[in-house]
């Protein structure tokens, strides 16, 4: 990728991300949230190079806030780090990708199970309106409208069950699943049934909380999970071993 090319995907990855929630932190912690919100959002891609230099011009700070988030999200094992000035966002393989959805099922599955009952009225509100924005955007092919609206509906939910360290889990868990979200948009992938697929789950939620039934929605969101992640091994996740291809599904 060229220089021009890498500061106006970087600039294009920024754009629609919500800051407003980090306006009281300091502006190390700004860069750092700003990324890792890019990054569950889809917004880079597994491969794309993070090169402190662009970043820092397409968030006009210095580099040194941007080394250092960077250099945080490596900690945390988000990103892979490649020599002193970029970063890398992890390929990840089959086995680890069936490892991760795992994961994914038994806490946001203890979330749904946490969440108080019945459901307020401008909860369900709120949730039925993002699972709108999110059809709509299956329906036009819109990227980056899906991938977001598909966030915005899930963690209503997690904030709905509370618990600040269950909510973390959940969300850092997100960061490493979140780059592989834009795939199928990709010309020689493109496949909206794992997004229609979604809207469907997204509804059961939605008719469960309405009856006051956590244990059948807490299945219908793990059902949207290994349903998903059973596409993206059999379409997108790199490493073809064919040992875990189906290890997500009988993890449900």
């Amino acid at each position: 990728m060229g220089r021009h090319a890498g500061e106006l995907a970087a600039s294009n990855a920024f754009f629609g991300v919500d800051t407003s929630l980090m306006n009281k932190v300091n502006l190390q912690d700004k860069v750092y949230l700003t990324l890792r919100n890019a990054l569950i959002r889809g917004h880079f891609e597994p491969g794309a190079q993070l090169t402190i230099r662009v970043l820092a011009k397409a968030l006009g700070t210095s580099i040194v806030p941007v080394r250092d988030a960077l250099q945080r999200l490596v900690a945390e094992r988000s990103l892979e780090l490649r020599g002193n000035r970029s970063a890398c966002v992890p390929v990840i393989d089959r086995e680890h990708f069936a490892e991760l959805t795992r994961i994914r099922i038994m806490l946001e599955g203890e979330a749904m199970r946490s969440i108080p009952l019945p459901p307020r009225p401008d909860q369900l509100d709120a949730l039925e309106l993002a699972n709108r924005k999110f059809e709509l955007a299956v329906n036009r092919g819109d990227a980056e409208a899906v991938t977001d609206a598909n966030m915005e509906f899930h963690f209503m939910l997690y904030r709905l069950a509370g618990g600040e360290m269950l909510y973390g889990m959940i969300e850092t868990l997100w960061v490493r699943a979140g780059p592989m979200m834009r795939t199928p948009f990709r010309a020689e992938t493109y496949d909206p049934i794992v997004f229609r697929n979604g809207i469907e789950r997204h509804r059961e939620i939605l008719d469960a909380l309405q009856k006051n039934d956590g244990e059948q929605a807490k299945q219908a969101l793990l059902r949207d999970i290994s349903d998903t992640a059973l596409w993206y091994q059999e379409h997108i996740v790199s490493d073809e071993d064919a040992d875990v291809q189906h290890s997500v599904a009988r993890s449900a």
